[in-house]
Parts: C-alpha cells; structure tokens; sequence
C-alpha cells in the first residue's frame, strides 16, 4: 500500500473511533429500513401484468406473494427464487377465504 494511501486510511480510522467516543459528529448518516422479523409482511396474491424477463416472471400468472411497506412486492420467481420487485408489475387479487386456501395448496403442491 502506497504510504498516502495508508495514511488516509488510518486518519478515516482515528475520526472513526472519535466518532464512536462522542466526541465528534459525522459529516453524513445513512439510515436503512428494516422490518423487524417479529412483524409479518401482509401476504395476498398478485397477478403479473408486465415483466422485464420473461424468464422471471410470466404475464397473467398469479403469485402468492408478501407486500413490504415501501411498495413492493416479494414472490418465488419461475427459477425458484425469492425476487422483490415494484408494484407497478403487478395487480393485487382479493379472493374469499376458500379460494385462498385452494391456491395456497396449489402452490405448495407445484
């Protein structure tokens, strides 16, 4: 390591543990949110009325799917995977109760 380099990296290092001590402020925060795993996502069903890849997501499918509160939408894709995507490629479907049920076991049974 070039010596300006590893003196820039341990000035980041001392201004990281005066940050930490309290006793300077940092120049930029950065704040990710999280869903605690205690609270379930709200769970439905959703048609797919556009997709990117074909390969992903097929149009008029129904998905079971998980709904985060910042808009999107968490479902298995066709390669069996766990893809959040926008809501904009959906279409959210309210069912009664039986019909749920039947779908779900569709769903487990594929």
């Amino acid at each position: 390591m070039k010596r300006t380099n590893f003196e820039g990296l341990l000035e980041s290092v001392k201004e990281g543990g005066a940050i930490l001590r309290g006793r300077s402020e940092p120049s930029r925060v950065f704040r990710v949110e999280t869903s605690s795993s205690k609270t379930r996502m709200p769970e439905g069903f959703v048609m797919c009325v556009k997709t990117d890849d074909e390969k992903l997501l097929i149009p008029c499918k129904i998905y079971q799917a998980r709904f985060t509160a910042s808009g999107k939408v968490r479902i298995i894709d066709e390669l069996g995977e766990a893809a959040v995507y926008s809501q904009d490629f959906f279409i959210r479907l309210d069912f009664s109760s039986e019909v749920e049920t039947v779908l779900e076991n569709l769903q487990k049974a594929a």
